[in-house]
């Protein structure tokens, strides 16, 4: 992968760092893997005005990913799920809430690396005197200093270019994730109520993703689970609550033993599950990006979207696709059953779990 440098084509917009003191750097994206890819960014952010008073506002829902990460003086969380569970008139007095709240925090410099037209509005509405965001944003006009971005690349470097933009050094490795020991614990009591021993390998299996057409067959997943236990594999289901009972439905399929936490995890604890885990199977999706994040050898089935710019950002994983996407895919429906992502074949999954279980040290002495 090309280095930063290489890529950047736009010079850095120059600040006088002097005559800045309050940095709000905005990323409230509804999308959990989004903000997971943007925290290298956050990260090169974060160093260049370490000696700043730096907030960061993300998506409510998302706090426990971000609140352990170093060298943020403040977390602002955008209330998206009061605002949709609200009426119009609570709306209203919970939006401008907020407003006040962002705005008492006085930004000398608002980043927005989100780019959506909320992000864009809020940059504004947050009295920022700056507002930097993509030139291809949506309401860029809100924005009075633009970065172009690059086309074709991982999502990370789209990221990187607006923290560039401003200066930031943006270096492309591996910045992991934090998790507090009250979840490390909670989560413990939580497998040992289950019959999970932690010091045994755990390999977490996410068979559900947000949209259909990036589901591998359940019967594989099936088949997979059944030859991890095999391996001597604890194997844990984990997912949303509204995939706990795909889970139920898939694990009373298979001839051995799995385990189902869907829907029992806060994000703390499943951080605390990933650092744990010898091993993580499944769809693209936000809780690929985490246990990437989280160091977590990852094996990645990907159907439509582009694994280029979507993959795990980490060098313990394995990307698999079946065919080729069609070329008019709509991403909804499928008259080929979404052949790109289903035709992907167990053996594959087996010998991609084999190579990342003898390459990494340390996580399982017999090798499979």
């Amino acid at each position: 992968m090309k280095s930063i440098k290489d890529l950047t084509r736009e010079k850095p917009i120059i600040f006088q760092l002097d005559k800045i003191n309050n940095i709000l750097v905005l990323m409230p994206d509804k999308h959990m893997g989004n903000l997971v890819v943007s925290i290298p960014a956050i990260v090169a952010l974060q160093e260049l005005y370490h000696d700043k008073t730096f907030c960061l506002m993300v998506d409510s829902a998302y706090s426990e990913i971000v609140e352990n990460l170093s060298g943020i003086n403040q977390l602002v969380y955008y209330p998206r799920q009061q605002l949709r569970s609200s009426s119009i008139i609570n709306q209203s007095a919970c939006f401008l809430k907020f407003i006040r709240k962002l705005r008492s925090f006085k930004p000398d410099i608002a980043i927005d690396l989100e780019g959506r037209e909320l992000s864009s509005t809020l940059s504004f509405l947050s009295g920022a005197p700056l507002r930097v965001g993509s030139a291809t944003g949506r309401r860029s006009f809100f924005y009075n200093r633009k970065a172009r971005l690059r086309s074709g690349s991982h999502r990370v470097f789209t990221y990187f270019d607006i923290a560039s933009a401003v200066g930031a050094e943006s270096r492309l490795e591996e910045h992991y994730l934090k998790t507090s020991e009250k979840k490390a614990h909670s989560l413990k009591r939580l497998l040992l109520n289950k019959g999970i021993a932690v010091e045994r390998p755990i390999a977490c299996i996410h068979s559900g993703a947000g949209k259909l057409y990036k589901q591998w067959s359940s019967s594989k997943f099936i088949h997979i689970a059944d030859w991890l236990v095999d391996k001597e594999f604890q194997v844990v289901f984990i997912g949303s609550k509204e995939e706990s009972e795909k889970n139920d439905t898939v694990i009373s399929r298979m001839k051995n033993n799995a385990f189902n936490v869907a829907g029992e995890l806060s994000l703390g604890e499943l951080m605390s599950l990933f650092k744990i885990s010898s091993l993580y199977i499944g769809n693209d999706s936000g809780p690929m990006h985490i246990a990437a994040a989280m160091k977590t050898p990852v094996v990645a089935l990907f159907g439509s979207a582009n694994e280029n710019r979507w993959g795990p950002l980490t060098k313990r994983s394995v990307v698999l696709r079946g065919e080729e996407p069609c070329q008019r895919c709509n991403g909804n429906d499928c008259e080929y059953g979404f052949k790109c992502v289903r035709s992907i074949q167990t053996d594959s999954v087996k010998t991609a779990i084999k190579g990342l279980m003898n390459e990494v040290k340390g996580i399982n002495e017999k090798k499979i």
